[in-house]
């Protein structure tokens, strides 16, 4: 579930939002060493409301990913998370601005087999794009504010490498 803590960039005053509640979905691959430490790489996109704007928002991500496992010799452990990476946003996946996207997280993990593993987690995500014209409602969007923020509750499997 994606829920919207600030979105003045992509949501000027007196313009509907294009970035309002939604869900994501996403692929993760890592590698994690026996000290808990993980490394990887993954693919997200969020299906955001956007109030008649758009049908639907998009963005979409390509994403490094730095991991900690405590406990890292239990089945279930929590985890701290590190990701950032390429954003692309735009409606029902077209693309129509760039930017970049960070995020830190916390969590649990629980391990299903030697490299497929459960996770929960909780995510602040900060978004920056470039400036773009909504076409349907000619707003600016991309400016006015330094980032957009969004939390992420997120559930899902996670695949080692």
């Amino acid at each position: 579930m994606v829920i919207p803590l600030s979105t003045k960039r992509l949501c000027p005053q007196g313009y509907g939002c294009v970035a309002d509640l939604g869900w994501a979905v996403g692929l993760n691959f890592s590698y994690r060493w026996m000290n808990g430490i993980g490394l990887g790489f993954g693919y997200e996109f969020w299906l955001l409301t956007a109030n008649g704007v758009y049908e639907t928002s998009v963005p979409q991500m390509f994403t490094g990913l730095l991991q900690y496992s405590f406990l890292p010799d239990h089945a279930t452990h929590p985890v701290i998370r590190l990701r950032g990476g390429f954003l692309m946003f735009g409606p029902s996946f077209r693309v129509a601005t760039m930017g970049g996207t960070a995020e830190i997280g916390v969590g649990a993990e629980v391990e299903l087999s030697q490299d497929t593993v459960f996770s929960f987690l909780v995510t602040g995500n900060l978004l920056r794009t470039g400036s773009f014209t909504t076409p349907g409602d000619g707003a600016l969007r991309g400016v006015g504010a330094p980032l957009d923020a969004m939390l992420v509750l997120r559930v899902g499997f996670n695949f080692l490498l």
